[in-house]
């Protein structure tokens, strides 16, 4: 490989990582599902007794700790 085509070659590495950083770093958390489980939001405790620790579809443990669940996941 020449000069030019080692510059190219790095200049679409780092056009792809900055690609994928700005992918990974706009991530939205997601919009309440349109079910009728989600129809009517009661309150965060409504929510954790599906989601909460050792329920039937509990938080992953990566979930950042707050109980306000409308602040980040939205209706649609």
């Amino acid at each position: 490989m020449n000069l030019k085509q080692w510059i190219l070659l790095a200049a679409i590495v780092i056009a792809a990582g900055f690609i994928a950083w700005l992918a990974w770093s706009s991530r939205q958390p997601p919009l309440l599902p349109a079910d009728d489980a989600h129809a009517v939001f009661e309150s965060a405790s409504g929510c954790l007794s599906c989601h909460g620790v050792g329920s039937p579809v509990p938080q992953s443990p990566e979930h950042p700790l707050g109980e306000d669940c409308l602040r980040c996941h939205g209706r649609r």
